[in-house]
């Protein structure tokens, strides 16, 4: 029996435009300066010297009130402009040709369209390479696509710029003989003012392409009106993360000489990539100990502080443009960044023909393979030799990178770590009745009068009492020593000299613990952990003005019952006992941790910081 056959038929369509489109809508940037960077990207590919950015507002209804809203906004370059088959290209998906590909910003030609529909529903494109008068014009519309009304990019024609947008372009962004204009219009994903945008903007923008900003290699200003009429414009500063730029958007003082210094621990990587071989560097800084401000500021609450915290991290840059601020190595991956990492920075520098090794993605937002590396050795307490063992060969050379990178950091942080220990020790000498003064003060008497009152002594008694002023200081200039204090000597000396039976040290400890006790000299040294949230708050209450005298007693108090804490601790004699003790410290730092998150959340937002 033959058996009946049928005609087969398929859709054999590779992308079918319309879910294509909601796909691309979907490729959600971080937010809108990171799309519109991708449209700077293009400019600075097609040698721009000058971009403009245009915001155009409309008032809309916003449950009962109109407000101001972004419905449109152009991106104005003097760059060479393009002929009508690139122009085609350019909005077109993966339309870029690969000529000269490696040594440009742009990856695989996705970055005008995707950034586009990302953030509104129509974009047209005027460019010309002869004359502004006589410009190719083209566009993409999501509603057209989605209703299936056009399935490729419209043929270009001769529309001429509108006169609205072409009156509004300075004299220096607008190029009579080449030059190109994205507009976007109907914007559904940006709900903002313009001043908020800007801000938003001014930053990242400033940021992502801070080198070309510096080199004076490109320009862009920033604009914005309502009605026709400027509301408010300005000139993107370079946002730099290393604070190693003059004449950068830094708040004052520093926004005219850099905040911080060349760390002397930069290095050059050979990465060999298919026979080919490409450089990688990377640099690092830290803040100049003028910029700490003085002994009785939090540095961390000064204006400039709370901007090093927003660009704490290490800054990936690519062909001169900041890809992202990776975070790992500046809280092993916790949801809060811990303060001090804001007075060091880190750059690493590669080409486009690294990409693979450090796993750039399509619209250059991610570096998966440096990022996932970071976060291992981040979260790693071992030996890094260990660790890149466990890691395997595939990541060797960009293991390398991360590893100096994490040393170095490391490095940076005990050198940051001695600024602020001889800070307090000269705000301790100046002020004698600062809050850590007063309770070591306090505490002391307390324990004299328990002690005179038939307490018996504990160890630390004992020896505070019989041992010679010379070894106690000598015992106590061996644990500083250890612990790397900058002036041991002199610390040492002071607190015997003193006659406290007490004494706090900052010291970086597991995350968990708020403080450590040893026993040394004479002296019970609290060591408060910098990496826990009580620390951060009681800088953030050490760092109020004298009038604020309750924040003053509150810091008092609060150490006055770590430091009861350390004595019923030094009471405890059986060791056994005394395990109990410090694992109930340590629960209690645990739980007390997650709660003064959500505080110091409250505070943080009230742009109030720790060091």
């Amino acid at each position: 029996m033959e058996l009946a056959t049928e005609q087969l038929r398929f859709d054999t369509t590779l992308f079918h435009p319309a879910t294509a489109m909601r796909a691309m809508r979907d490729s959600r940037y971080r937010h809108e300066a990171n799309a519109i960077a991708e449209l700077i990207d293009n400019s600075i590919d097609a040698g721009a010297r000058s971009v403009e950015l245009l915001l155009f507002e409309q008032r809309v209804l916003a449950k009962t009130n109109r407000v101001r809203r972004i419905n449109e906004l152009a991106v104005v370059d003097n760059g060479r402009g393009m002929d009508p088959h690139e122009l085609v290209r350019a909005l077109s998906f993966g339309g870029r040709t690969e000529e000269g590909a490696i040594q440009r910003i742009g990856k695989y030609g996705v970055g005008l369209p995707t950034a586009s529909a990302s953030q509104c529903k129509r974009v047209d494109v005027w460019t010309w390479q002869d004359s502004i008068d006589d410009p190719w014009h083209c566009y993409l519309d999501v509603s057209q696509i989605e209703q299936g009304e056009i399935a490729a990019v419209p043929e270009p024609n001769r529309e001429p710029i509108p006169d609205r947008i072409r009156s509004l372009v300075t004299q220096q962004g607008l190029h009579p003989a080449h030059g190109t204009i994205v507009l976007w219009r109907d914007i559904d994903r940006i709900n903002a003012r313009a001043d908020t945008i800007f801000t938003r903007i001014e930053r990242d923008l400033g940021r992502i392409h801070r080198h070309f900003i510096n080199d004076r290699r490109l320009s862009i200003r920033m604009a914005a009106f309502h009605d026709g009429q400027i509301r408010v414009e300005h000139r993107v500063r370079p946002n730099d993360p290393l604070y190693l730029m003059q004449n950068s958007a830094t708040p004052a003082p520093w926004d005219e000489e850099p905040m911080f210094e060349e760390f002397p621990a930069g290095k050059h990587f050979l990465i060999d990539v298919e026979g080919r071989t490409e450089m990688v560097e990377v640099r690092y800084s830290i803040v100049r100990r003028e910029a700490l401000g003085d002994q009785r500021q939090n540095p961390g609450a000064l204006p400039h502080g709370r901007e090093a915290m927003r660009n704490a991290g290490v800054s990936v840059v690519r062909e001169d443009r900041e890809l992202l601020l990776e975070k790992s190595f500046v809280g092993a991956g916790a949801r809060r960044v811990e303060p001090q990492h804001r007075w060091w920075g880190a750059e690493v520098r590669f080409g486009s023909g690294c990409d693979d090794v450090f796993g750039v993605d399509h619209n250059k937002q991610v570096a998966t393979a440096f990022s996932e590396l970071a976060q291992e050795f981040a979260n790693s307490d071992g030996n890094d030799d260990d660790l890149e063992l466990d890691l395997g060969p595939d990541h060797e050379q960009l293991i390398d990178v991360v590893s100096h990178i994490r040393g170095t950091v490391r490095a940076m942080r005990h050198e940051i770590n001695r600024m602020f220990a001889d800070r307090r020790e000269k705000r301790k000498r100046a002020t004698p009745d600062s809050a850590e003064t007063e309770s070591e003060r306090r505490a002391t008497v307390a324990t004299t009068d328990q002690l005179q009152a038939g307490e018996p002594p504990t160890a630390t008694d004992m020896a505070h009492r019989e041992l010679s002023a010379e070894d106690r200081t000598t015992q106590l200039v061996a644990l500083f020593r250890q612990l790397g204090i900058e002036h041991p000597e002199q610390d040492a000396e002071q607190i015997v000299a003193s006659g406290f039976r007490y004494r706090f040290r900052p010291e970086e400890l597991d995350a968990y613990q708020m403080f450590n006790v040893r026993s040394r000299g004479g002296v019970l040294i609290v060591q408060l952990n910098i990496r826990h949230e009580l620390y951060e708050f009681l800088q953030f209450l050490e760092s109020e003005d004298d009038s604020r005298e309750k924040a003053h007693h509150a810091a008092v108090a609060i150490r006055i019952l770590l430091l009861a804490w350390a004595r019923m601790e030094d009471l405890t004699e059986r060791d056994d006992l005394r395990r109990e003790v410090q694992e109930t410290a340590g629960r209690w730092g645990r739980q007390a941790g997650d709660i003064l998150k959500q505080l110091l959340d409250a505070i943080e937002s009230g742009d109030d910081d720790g060091e």
